[in-house]
């Protein structure tokens, strides 16, 4: 690793909104297409009304 490496900024971990409480989380879980949640949430994103099947 060069003295660059060392010194550069660490890159922001990647995000994405729940689905279900709507906050923003570090550890998104895609339940269905195009839809993430937090892994609090998973059993609730996947049981909720309207949930694509």
């Amino acid at each position: 690793m060069t003295r660059d490496g060392l010194l550069a900024p660490t890159p922001q971990p990647a995000t994405a909104e729940c689905g279900v409480c709507g906050r923003d989380t570090t550890a998104p879980v895609e339940v269905h297409p195009g839809q993430h949640t937090c892994p609090e949430h998973i059993v609730d994103a996947l049981t909720r009304q309207g949930a694509p099947a």
